[in-house]
């Protein structure tokens, strides 16, 4: 890789995490390439990503932004995960670490804090956003549903009333 490729490499791994709202950083030494692969469609199918690159090219693509506090936590065979959604992305990894012995999760940064393993998988418990919307609907329209049936069910009973 020539320094050209390198600093776009840089430039883009940069404005993808800095414009994400999660970031964690995983340890993968030991995986097979299937579970990356399964890892990878994992996060594609949840809409989040992963970027394994060397990390001196992540250290200085998350210099002077407020993501510089993981630099620490980048050594050994390290990939970099990032997402909008960190519910999403938190059960992924937490899922695949049952299944992967081998991939151990570092830290990750959201809120400008970071989290810890214990954190991340608390996250993961919550419902991700469109669980929450889904919800959110239904109570909604179970709502409006029986406000319906309180207004008409005098009605009903007076028109039973009536024919008796």
């Amino acid at each position: 890789m020539n320094r050209e490729e390198k600093s776009q490499l840089v430039a883009s791994l940069q404005s993808n995490l800095v414009g994400s709202a999660f970031v964690a950083v995983i340890h993968y030494r030991g995986m097979s390439d299937k579970q990356l692969y399964d890892l990878r469609v994992a996060l594609k199918s949840r809409g989040c990503n992963m970027k394994i690159a060397k990390n001196t090219l992540v250290k200085v693509a998350l210099k002077q932004t407020e993501l510089e506090v993981l630099t620490p936590h980048l050594s050994g065979p390290t990939a970099v995960l990032y997402s909008q959604d960190p519910v999403a992305l938190a059960k992924v990894i937490s899922d695949m670490a049952k299944q992967v012995e081998f991939l151990k999760i570092k830290i990750a940064f959201f809120n400008k804090s970071l989290m810890d393993e214990v954190a991340i998988k608390d996250l993961a418990k919550l419902g991700s956003i469109e669980e929450v919307r889904a919800s959110f609907l239904g109570l909604l329209s179970a709502k409006q549903a029986n406000f319906v049936r309180l207004l008409t069910a005098p009605e009903k009973g007076l028109a039973a009333n009536k024919t008796n």
